[in-house]
């Protein structure tokens, strides 16, 4: 029992520190692909913008053309003319990489889009949608815009996908869609857990749970062989008056032995001190085949040598010195000799009927 007790507590141990292991591992591995996952979500709406935009100017009809050169040096203004007057905005280097489409022409459209109230804003979130159903499982994103084009003093807000994702918790980043500034895209994505985030193939995972596997089936196997033991030794003499009431605790008739603490219990309350040669003897017994100890097994269970003249007589008063301890009367026990199946003389430990 106490190895089996010790065996458990090591490998508690080892299971402890390699399942903290393991979480940390798929901690640090989904917190990685869950920010490759917003990178790649980014660029993932940064394409269907551009395959949106395209579609939706071709849907009008319109032909479309730019001429003029290119200019020599970047312009630190940009400039737009409307029937409500000229426009002309400064360039943000901050808002200039938060715009999703690079292309000037493209933005151009996209703001033409929206002033000529064109623009199917659902579209685009579907495509983004579908794309990352494609490549990101269990993602799914949501889009609000805010237009403040030239003339709309209110401006507008359009808002399409799961509402609910609409919070910072979500956020996934602002863009603009046109070069003026006046279209500002907030993106929302909701991410899988860690769990599903993490590669689980990742050789520091792989490694961890192995080891936690083996940990697992080495305590099933332990419980089953101690559990499978302790039946046998109950099968094996039902009618056995040495009954293990707990651990290191023996009924043996009408006294209680604690092994552990050295002492005999009996029925009226009364508690004996065992000495150390008779709590030796005492033990023996108790673990003994059929409770029998022979007078060789007598002898290395006290420690004395077998070249002692005084032997047979050392023997004899140990024995006597239990018998008196046990108390026959109160406990019932006694301690009788006789011989066992291989003609061994020696002493058995019985209990009256």
């Amino acid at each position: 029992m106490k190895r089996y007790r010790k065996i458990s507590y090591v490998l508690g141990g080892i299971l402890f520190l390699v399942v903290g292991m393991l979480a940390f591992q798929v901690y640090e591995s989904g917190m990685e692909e869950r920010r490759i996952c917003k990178q790649k979500a980014e660029v993932s709406l940064k394409s269907a913008t551009e395959l949106w935009a395209n579609r939706e100017f071709d849907k009008l009809g319109i032909p479309y053309s730019v001429g003029g050169g290119e200019p020599n040096k970047e312009s630190k203004q940009r400039r737009i003319v409307l029937a409500e007057g000229e426009t002309v905005v400064a360039v943000d280097s901050i808002k200039e990489g938060k715009r999703l489409i690079a292309s000037q022409d493209l933005s151009a459209k996209v703001g033409f889009l929206f002033l000529v109230d064109k623009a199917v804003f659902s579209v685009l979130n579907e495509l983004w949608q579908e794309d990352l159903d494609d490549s990101h499982t269990y993602c799914s994103g949501a889009l609000m815009l805010q237009s403040e084009l030239p003339g709309d003093r209110k401006g507008k807000r359009f808002m399409v996908g799961d509402s609910t994702l609409m919070t910072d918790k979500f956020k996934l980043g602002t863009y603009y869609l046109d070069d003026m500034y006046f279209l500002e895209l907030t993106a929302y994505l909701s991410l899988p857990s860690l769990w599903l985030c993490a590669d689980w193939e990742k050789t520091g995972i792989v490694s961890c749970s192995i080891v936690v596997v083996f940990c697992l089936c080495i305590f099933v196997l332990l419980f089953w062989n101690n559990r499978k033991k302790n039946n046998d030794d109950e099968a094996a003499d039902p009618d056995d008056f040495v009954i293990c009431i707990s651990e290191n605790k023996y009924q043996i008739g009408g006294v209680l032995f604690d092994e552990e603490a050295c002492t005999l219990t009996f029925e009226d309350r009364s508690v004996v001190k065992c000495p150390m040669q008779s709590y030796k003897l005492l033990s023996a017994f108790v673990h003994a085949k059929s409770h029998f100890l022979s007078n060789n097994r007598i002898v290395e269970v006290c420690g004395w040598s077998l070249e002692n003249i005084n032997i047979n007589q050392n023997r004899r008063v140990t024995v006597s010195l239990l018998r008196k301890l046990l108390d026959t009367e109160k406990s019932h026990v006694i301690i009788e000799s006789g011989q066992n199946e291989q003609k061994e003389q020696g002493f058995y430990m019985l209990v009256e009927k």
